[in-house]
C-alpha cells in the first residue's frame, strides 16, 4: 500500500498491511533549518527527503499558514480566515477594506467597512520563527465592545468563497507520499469562531450570557460564509475535509460544545459525506466529557489526539469511546520524544501504553500530536517507527 493508501484506509477502519506512522514533522523542520541545527546529512535536505529517509508518510492536514499569494493575507489570520494552499477555495472582501500598518514583526491591522471598522493586531516574533510558527498570535481581538458584532457579521457576509484555489497544485505535491487533507475551516460553527478567533475569551462567556442575543444573530449571519466553505470543499477532489480545532473543556465545555458547535459540525459532516468527503477535526487539548460528542457529529478522524501524561485522558479512553470510527491521528504525546523531559525508560514505557491501548490497531494512525517539537530525538522518532513496523498487518 502507498501511504495515502494506508491513511485512507486506517481513516475508513478497514485492514491495512501496516499501521500507519505519520509524524508531524513540519515545525520540526522549519525550526532546526532556521537554527542551522539539522542533523548530519539531512542538512542540506527537504523535509520530503527526510521523511523518506525516516520511512515515514507526509503528515499534510495542518498547514504552513504563511504560505500566502500576498502578503497582505497572512493578517487575516486575526480573523480566522487563512489563504493557504490546501484550501479548496479563496477568499475575497466585496465592500471590506483592509489597511496594514507593519511595526517590525507587528502587524496593526484596520478592517474598514460601510457599518464601521474593527482593529487587530498580530504578532510574528523572531522566538516564534526559531521555533517553525507560522501561526501569527493575535494580540489585539477584532471584538471589543457589543458595537463591533455587527460589524464583524457584515465582513462575513461580505466575504466571496470562490472554489478553486490552490488545493489541486497542493494534491499533486503530496502524491501518494500522504493525504492532501483540505481544510475548510479553523472554527467548527460560527459561534466556535467567536470564541476562538474574534472575541476575548472572557469578553466572550460575559457576553453569551448576558447577550445570547447578539451572538445568535451574529452567528446566523457568519453562517452562509460556512455553509459556502463546506460546499467548495464538498465539489473539491480532497478526499478528507477538517472542520474545527482546537477544543478544551475549559474553553469549548460539553454544555457548550452541545449547543453550539455540534448542530453546524453535524450539518457539515452530512453534506461532505453526501459527495463522498471523510471529515477530520483537530481534537487536541483536554477532551475530557467531548469524545461522544465528536461521535455524535459523525466525524471520521480525530486528528491530534495527544494522550496522557500531556493530557489527563490515557489512549484506553479515546479507544473505548471510539472504537475505529472516529480513527484516531496521534496517541503519542510531544513530551515523550524530548530527552529532557522523559527518561529513556519512561519513553519506552509510554510507547508500551500508546501500543497496548490500541486494541486491534483499527483506525489508528499514529503520530506525535499535537507536532513534533524542535529540540525532538530523531532517534526516539525513528525508533517508534521501528516498534510499530514490528506489530505486522492490521486485519
Amino acid at each position: 500500500m502507498t501511504y495515502r493508501e494506508r491513511i485512507l484506509a486506517a481513516v475508513r477502519g478497514e485492514p491495512v498491511d501496516l499501521v500507519p506512522w505519520v509524524p508531524r514533522l513540519d515545525l520540526w523542520y522549519k525550526a532546526n533549518h532556521s537554527r542551522g541545527t539539522l542533523p548530519g546529512a539531512w542538512r542540506t535536505w527537504s523535509l520530503p527527503e527526510i521523511l523518506a529517509d525516516l520511512h515515514v508518510g507526509r503528515h499534510e492536514v495542518i498547514p504552513d499558514f504563511l504560505d500566502v499569494e500576498h502578503p497582505d493575507e497572512v493578517v487575516d489570520q486575526s480573523l480566522g480566515l487563512m489563504h493557504v494552499p490546501n484550501q479548496p477555495y479563496r477568499l475575497r472582501f466585496r465592500r471590506t477594506e483592509r489597511l496594514v500598518e507593519r511595526d517590525g514583526d507587528t502587524y496593526h491591522v484596520t478592517y474598514r467597512t460601510p457599518v464601521g471598522s474593527v482593529s487587530t493586531t498580530v504578532l510574528h516574533t523572531p522566538r516564534m520563527r526559531r521555533d517553525g510558527v507560522t501561526l501569527l498570535h493575535t494580540s489585539e481581538r477584532a471584538v471589543k465592545s457589543p458595537g463591533d458584532y455587527e460589524i464583524i457579521a457584515f465582513i462575513f457576509e461580505d466575504l466571496e468563497v470562490i472554489p478553486g484555489g490552490r488545493y489541486d497544485d497542493f494534491r499533486r505535491r503530496v502524491g501518494d507520499q500522504g493525504v492532501a487533507v483540505a481544510l475548510a475551516n479553523v472554527a467548527a460553527s460560527p459561534v466556535h469562531h467567536l470564541l476562538k478567533e474574534l472575541v476575548p475569551y472572557d469578553e466572550f462567556y460575559f457576553n453569551l450570557h448576558d447577550r445570547p442575543d447578539l451572538i445568535a444573530e451574529t452567528a446566523e449571519r457568519m453562517l452562509g460564509f460556512f455553509r459556502s466553505v463546506v460546499r467548495a470543499c464538498a465539489e473539491s477532489s480532497a478526499e478528507v475535509v477538517l472542520l474545527g480545532a482546537n477544543y478544551d473543556v475549559m474553553l469549548t465545555p460539553p454544555p457548550l460544545f452541545a449547543e453550539q458547535i455540534a448542530p453546524f459540525l453535524t450539518e457539515a459532516t452530512g453534506t461532505l459525506h453526501a459527495a463522498g468527503k471523510l471529515v477530520a477535526t483537530h481534537t487536541d487539548g483536554e477532551n475530557e466529557g467531548l469524545l461522544d460528542h465528536y461521535v455524535t457529529c459523525g466525524i471520521d478522524l480525530a486528528d491530534s489526539v495527544c494522550p496522557a501524561p500531556m493530557t489527563r485522558l490515557p489512549l484506553s479512553a479515546y479507544r473505548a469511546a471510539f472504537g475505529s470510527r472516529p480513527a484516531i491521528w496521534g496517541g503519542v504525546c510531544s513530551s515523550s520524544v524530548l530527552t529532557s523531559s522523559f527518561t529513556d525508560a519512561e519513553f519506552e514505557a509510554h510507547i508500551d501504553e500508546v501500543i497496548d491501548d490500541a486494541g486491534d490497531f483499527r483506525g489508528m494512525i499514529y503520530s506525535i500530536a499535537d507536532t513534533t517539537p524542535p529540540d525532538a530525538s530523531i532517534e526516539r522518532v525513528r525508533h517508534i517507527g521501528e516498534r510499530l513496523a514490528e506489530l505486522g498487518p492490521v486485519r
